[in-house]
Order: C-alpha cells, then structure tokens, then sequence
C-alpha cells in the first residue's frame, strides 16, 4: 500500500458517486491541540473532501500528565473504527487541514493497530482545494464494519524500551522536533533530547504546497543527519504525533520504523537528569 496519494488519484476513485463504499474510506482527520475545541463541528461540518468521514484523534485516548497524546483504548478504538465502516481490505485515506501532522499519526495509529492498507493524502486538504477539486458539507452514510485490530508491537516503543535502548545503542534515535522545540525552556518544557539522538525535522519533510519531498531529498536528509538507513531506528519527537511523519518517511525510504509515543515529553519527566541532553538537536 502506497505510503502517499495523489489528490488527482484520490478525485478519480470518488468518481462521479456520492455514495461512499467499502473499498475507500476517507478519513478527514483534522485536530486542533485544544480538546475543548469541537474540530468535528467548526472544521469538517463546513466542508470536506466528498465521501469524507471525520475522525477524532482524540477518541478512545485517556490522556495522562506523561503522555498527553497517547494510544486510544483497543476495545474502544475498534468499536469506532468499526462505526466508520473499515473493513480489513478497505483502502484508507487519511487527510488533514491544519498542517499534516494528525493525517500521519493516523496513518501510523492504523498501521499499529494490524490495519495497513492506509495511505495519507499527499498535501490534504489544502493540496486538494489548491487543484480545484470539490469539497462538500455533506455526510456519506456508511456501513459498521466487523473491524479487529492486530496489534503490531514492532511499531511502536515506550519508555522502558528506550532506557535498554541508552544501554544496547541497538536503534538510532531520530528526533523530529525543530530546532527551536529542542532548545526552548519555560515554564512548561524543559529544552533538551534524549541522548545521541539525530534530527530529521517534520517541518522539512515538506514542500509549501504541504506535499513531502522526493525520495532523494528525503534520502539526502537523514544522510545528512547521519542516520544509517540499513540500521534499526525508532522516531521520537514532543508528544508522539510529528514523530509519525518521520516514520512515514522512512517507510517511503523502505523501512518500517517504531515510533516512541511518549516521546520528549514523557522522557522529560521521567528520565534520570544525566539522560536529558541540553541544548540544540545537533546531527
């Protein structure tokens, strides 16, 4: 399954019908970091991509003061993928509005959770209003699906797997925050990364149409940051979410890699000091 699509492709299996079918589900996962912010309403009720059904990344997930973004509940997650009509063969397609960071996490949450037939829409829905396709307010009716997930562990890394990891150096660490997220230090977050970690920032990753890079200039970052594409790697970023745009890129690269959804923000606060490196991210 294609990592990315096109908006062209994605136009050509809509079609002509306004009836969503079980071989294509669109997901319009747009997220706003604010929960008290209603996305479903004040974004995807405006208007979508036609056959479009919203998906909240906020769903099922029970946030704690160490993993504000972390894994939904699997009993829960299946009962509202099931509800949006996924069968184990339907195609996938997640998008997003606010910037691709909640389109990529969902590609890697469904890839986590057995589900691998999903690609992202290159550029979303920005990408697609810029080609002149057609966006609609109206909701498709969709079909419960009888979805099971298989959880893949080797997708995904927790805290205690990254402190054997300080141990055994088995898996790079490539960090996808910015500069400037790594070195900031107020009131909320303390600067740092976790040791010997390269950088590879999600914002790079993208043209400003919002579409990812070419495969060369996707290649030329992680050479320039001195990750070995043919050694194990795991992603890291903040809280878990632009890490999974690292993993994309990687698996556009031809590797599968684990993402480490408690990211800085758990590490921070449960780290000895010594495995809290100050500073800039550095390749």
């Amino acid at each position: 399954m294609p990592t990315l699509v096109t908006a062209k492709w994605l136009n050509e299996q809509i079609g002509s019908s306004s009836e969503a079918t079980r071989a294509l589900r669109i997901l319009d996962t747009s997220f706003m970091k604010d929960k008290s912010v209603d996305t479903y309403t004040t974004a995807y009720l405006k208007d979508h991509i036609p056959q479009a059904v919203y998906f909240g990344l906020h769903n099922c997930v029970e946030s704690t003061p160490h993993i504000p973004r972390n894994l939904p509940d699997p009993a829960c997650f299946t009962g509202y993928v099931q509800k949006l009509g996924i069968w184990p063969d339907t195609h996938v397609v997640a998008y997003d509005r606010f910037g691709p960071s909640s389109a990529y996490r969902t590609w890697w949450l469904f890839r986590l959770f057995g589900h691998k037939n999903i690609s992202v829409l290159d550029g979303g829905y920005r990408k697609w209003v810029a080609d002149g396709y057609e966006t609609t307010k109206e909701e498709p009716e969709v079909e419960m699906s009888s979805f099971t997930p298989n959880m893949d562990r080797s997708l995904v890394r927790t805290y205690d797997d990254m402190v054997s990891n300080l141990k055994t150096c088995t898996e790079q660490v490539v960090d996808a925050r910015g500069p400037n997220e790594s070195s900031v230090v107020d009131a909320t977050c303390d600067g740092g990364k976790i040791p010997g970690a390269k950088h590879v920032s999600f914002e790079e990753l993208f043209n400003e149409d919002g579409t990812m890079k070419t495969v060369e200039q996707l290649k030329s970052m992680f050479d320039k940051a001195l990750v070995d594409l043919k050694r194990p790697m795991v992603a890291s970023c903040f809280t878990g979410m632009t890490a999974c745009g690292v993993a994309a890129a990687a698996h556009i690269l031809g590797r599968d890699i684990p993402v480490y959804y408690g990211s800085w923000t758990e590490w921070r606060q449960r780290a000895k000091e010594e495995h809290k490196w100050r500073g800039e991210i550095r390749s």
